[in-house]
């Protein structure tokens, strides 16, 4: 049996197109720590030798113009302390690698997740391809801790970008729970998230929401999550936004019988989408014109906001 594409496979190929990797994985190599004074000539003050901080931005798939980024916040000790809901101490700023000066990012939002932590969201605009800093400092008890984590950002994103058109893909529908556990590793699955193939979602003039996620195979475990937070907000509007989940893999049934990861072969969709990691969101206008999108977890309180400004925008 020829397989189109394996796991292993698309792990070794990231710089193609259609290919996956999971942002847990970019994390670790992205993720740069600060530790000491910034010598980049900025004024950005410096950090004592026995304080710093651990910044993680949790996107990877990031092209030049507006991006959201998601950042995790930690302290280097022992524990790797989160720094949850910590507003009032810690400020961000962001530059291309080439500027010398950081410039503000003053739109920051906590987003606590449903299980535990969370991360602090932002949007902004990267003008620029290359790469680009993300700085936080923490500001306690006279003292000033400083981290920074690094993106690459692209001329454009593999995944489809907001203000253009919804790429139009078939994908698997089931109509029973058993019917769905043939095509989704959903633990709880929801069969109004199969009733409909995207693009048939796509053409009946609603509003879609889409999710791209794999439950039980997802490194980051936020797969599950993020699909049981989307079910909430179809309990909202259902009738109104038609939703449907796609399975990263195709052969889910073989991988969940064998319980090898390896042998997974990435359904279709996600290669037309592009998608380079997973889970991710994506809003539709009942014209098919992406309106919003959301690389890694997003809370149900910023997938309303996302929902609310879909709806008004009519």
């Amino acid at each position: 049996m020829v397989r189109r594409k394996s796991v292993l496979k698309t792990q070794t190929s990231l710089l193609k197109r259609g290919c996956l990797l999971s942002v847990a994985v970019v994390v670790l190599v992205l993720a740069v720590v600060a530790c000491g004074g910034s010598d980049d000539g900025s004024d950005s003050p410096p950090a004592t030798a026995d304080a710093t901080l651990s910044v993680l931005l949790m996107a990877r798939d990031v092209g030049v113009g507006e991006a959201r980024l998601p950042i995790v916040v930690l302290l280097s000790d022992e524990n790797r302390t989160r720094l949850n809901d910590r507003l009032d101490d810690l400020s961000f700023a962001y530059r291309h690698i080439d500027d010398e000066s950081f410039v503000p990012l003053n739109n920051v939002v906590w987003r606590e997740w449903p299980v535990r932590g969370g991360a602090y969201t932002t949007s902004t605009t990267l003008d620029r391809p290359g790469v680009w800093e993300v700085q936080v400092t923490l500001e306690e008890q006279g003292k000033k801790r400083v981290g920074s984590t690094f993106v690459q950002v692209e001329p454009e994103s593999s995944a489809p970008a907001v203000g253009s058109m919804a790429p139009v893909t078939r994908t698997k529908t089931a109509s029973t729970i058993d019917e769905v556990r043939q095509i989704s590793s959903a633990f709880d699955p929801d069969t109004r998230f199969y009733s409909l193939s995207l693009d048939e979602a796509l053409a009946n003039r609603k509003p879609t929401v889409v999710l791209f996620s794999t439950p039980a195979f997802c490194v980051t475990q936020t797969c599950g999550p993020q699909l049981e937070t989307l079910g909430e907000l179809l309990d909202r509007h259902e009738g109104e936004i038609d939703f449907v989940h796609v399975e990263i893999f195709d052969n889910i049934r073989e991988m969940l019988d064998t319980g090898n990861n390896n042998i997974g072969e990435v359904a279709q969709p996600v290669e037309d989408w592009g998608l380079i990691t997973e889970p991710w969101t994506f809003f539709v206008d009942a014209d098919g014109i992406i309106t919003a999108r959301f690389e890694q977890f997003t809370t149900l309180e910023e997938l309303t906001e996302a929902t609310n400004a879909l709806l008004a925008a009519g």
